[in-house]
């Protein structure tokens, strides 16, 4: 009856520490893992379009999140390519990020953009660049270098991705103006 006794009183002393942890593994909070799922060193991708490679990125570390969202951490590279396959624009950033559902890229830090066909150069903190519509833009001040031009835009500007056309917002600076146009009144003052 004894070894009885003392079982019962082992168990009945045991049962709430037992119950206990039991309890304390149910309380235990879920902690979503809100870190990269994929690392990615040294990586180069072409875009195409109808066979043909219009735009290469590079760059030497790439994270793929959850929510297939993408960050560049370091130097982020990306080339245009016209219809032979020879590089006419390049931009360059310190950082970017690629947002999925938008299929936005932006680019941050030291951004430049260099069109070599028109010898232009842009310099950001920040662009945005979207393949899809082929534009670029950036809400902060740009400056514009061309053979005769300087130009900084306070506001920002919107481009193609070729450079070939932009508008600036706030614009400022050294403007070369054709004397062969005129611009006819119709006010008639």
């Amino acid at each position: 009856m004894k070894p009885l006794f003392s079982f019962l009183f082992i168990l009945a002393i045991s049962s709430p520490a037992l119950l206990s942890c039991e309890e304390e593994k149910k309380n235990q909070d879920f902690i979503e893992y809100m870190g990269p799922i994929f690392n990615i060193d040294n990586l180069a991708v072409n875009y195409s379009d109808s066979g043909r490679v219009k735009v290469k990125m590079s760059t030497a570390k790439q994270l793929i999140f959850q929510n297939q969202d993408e960050i560049y951490p370091k130097a982020v590279y990306v080339n245009f390519l016209d219809k032979n396959g020879v590089e006419y624009s390049s931009l360059r950033g310190d950082s970017g990020k690629k947002f999925k559902e938008t299929n936005l890229y932006v680019l941050k830090g030291n951004v430049f953009f260099n069109n070599r066909l028109l010898q232009q150069t842009l310099s950001t903190e920040e662009l945005y660049w979207n393949p899809l519509t082929k534009k670029v833009y950036s809400d902060k001040k740009v400056t514009i270098l061309t053979p005769r031009e300087s130009i900084t835009a306070l506001g920002g500007m919107d481009a193609t991705e070729d450079f070939s056309k932009y508008s600036l917002r706030k614009p400022k600076g050294i403007f070369m103006v054709d004397s062969l146009r005129t611009i006819v009144d119709t006010t008639g003052q």
